[in-house]
């Protein structure tokens, strides 16, 4: 694993979990995934109010800095504003992926937040074209993705009829369904 800016290189995510690397950065209205060790976190980082790492203005885009998936998110005035394409319902998370996304130093939020905007991941053209009409017709929704350490995780919301309400979100491994 490499930091985006200066490609230094750490041998595991529990070793940049250790040392204080983040996953993650704001350039504009758009995430990008890093990770980026401290040293460059001060170097080309600020928090913003939020408390998210943002690129400082006068820096440029790390060769190997990557769009986090495809939603359209924007800022205004250090909030960031999303409107999602549907309710989760309650949502609850196994244990098992719970574990794993401790492991990888990410929390269920980073994935719901791309799951209610409509970007589902690592899922296949048939299943994304299902959701898609799932958000018209009420249906079940599955997004897959992967946690920075490999791992992969799903999420599924269950539909309550087909009015469009969603009566629970699911976050499990796929050996769990």
């Amino acid at each position: 694993m490499k930091c985006c800016f200066c490609q230094k290189e750490i041998e595991s995510i529990e070793q940049a979990v250790e040392l204080g690397w983040y996953p993650e950065f704001w350039r504009g209205s758009v995430s990008y995934q890093g990770p980026v060790c401290p040293e460059c976190q001060e170097r080309h980082l600020f928090t913003d109010t939020d408390g998210e790492y943002v690129l400082k203005p006068d820096h440029p885009l790390p060769p190997l800095a990557e769009p986090l998936g495809a939603a359209t998110l924007r800022r205004h005035r250090a909030v960031l504003v999303m409107q999602p394409k549907f309710d989760l319902g309650q949502v609850v998370a196994t244990p098992e992926a719970l574990r794993v996304l401790e492991e990888s130093g990410q929390t269920p939020a980073f994935f719901l937040d791309q799951h209610i905007q409509g970007s589902w991941g690592e899922v296949c053209d048939e299943d994304k074209g299902l959701n898609d009409q799932a958000l018209v017709d009420g249906g079940r929704l599955l997004s897959a993705y992967r946690t920075l350490k490999g791992e992969r995780i799903w999420i599924i919301t269950e539909a309550v009829g087909d009015d469009g309400k969603r009566s629970a979100t699911t976050l499990l491994l796929p050996a769990q369904y």
